[in-house]
């Protein structure tokens, strides 16, 4: 049988860490699934079922019917703790404090027409992007939502700087006639950048003025924002 269809009720096999791994009884224990690929000891781990669009923490003695879990997986983390979020107002848990945008998006695509926004108290709402990375951690993320795709009279915006990238999640929403300089401020207090002196503002290689608003310095879509001393020159 192709490896590919290992995880169907016929075997008693399932999908950990990207590895497909076959076992002896169609029901295992969480431990049992850590020891298969040596993630020992067990209690030094955290387990997470993915099925269906749904997380749910696996205990290191609870049950796993892979027949009635076909086509789930497993994701196991060397961690102490679980971290807990919503998407789409329903409640979900990873293993680790960090989550890469691109697994987020293989487990959860959005809906037609529209995209991922993370959603936190007294904060700008934040698009997700692949090749970011989500944040679990102490005022991390509180809920994932879908949103409409933005229109032409929105930019998504990144900032990318020495110091970090704003926001780490993916992009910020701004209106062509905002100024540039704004998110750039929005970035310093983020990234607790103090010393901005001799930094120069760059998209695709070409200074910004960012006194200009977005339409005046004719930015628009989605826009990566270089923030830092130039190339050979000071900075902090």
């Amino acid at each position: 049988m192709a490896e590919a269809d290992k995880t169907s009720v016929l075997v008693p096999a399932i999908d950990i860490n990207g590895r497909v791994v076959e076992f002896e009884d169609f029901v295992i224990k969480g431990r049992e699934s850590l020891n298969a690929v040596n993630l020992v000891p067990a209690t030094e781990h955290q387990l997470i079922l993915v099925r269906n669009r749904r997380t749910r923490l696996i205990g290191a003695d609870d049950s796993i019917d892979l027949r009635k879990e076909a086509g789930a997986r497993l994701r196991a983390f060397a961690s102490d703790r679980a971290f807990s979020f919503t998407v789409e107002e329903i409640a979900q848990v990873w293993g680790a404090g960090e989550m890469e945008v691109d697994e987020f998006l293989a487990i959860w695509e959005p809906p037609a027409g529209r995209d991922w926004v993370l959603e936190r108290d007294a904060e700008p709402d934040v698009v997700l992007r692949a090749g970011a990375s989500l944040v679990f951690e102490a005022d991390g993320v509180e809920d994932i939502v879908s949103r409409p795709h933005h229109g032409s009279d929105k930019i998504l915006v990144t900032v990318i700087t020495t110091s970090g990238i704003f926001p780490a999640q993916g992009a910020v929403r701004a209106k062509a006639d905002d100024r540039i300089i704004e998110v750039l401020e929005r970035a310093a207090r983020k990234l607790r950048i103090t010393d901005t002196t001799d930094w120069v503002v760059q998209v695709g290689g070409n200074d910004v003025d960012p006194q200009l608003t977005y339409a005046q310095a004719g930015l628009a879509g989605e826009v990566d924002i270089e923030w830092g001393a130039r190339e050979g020159g000071g900075g902090a």
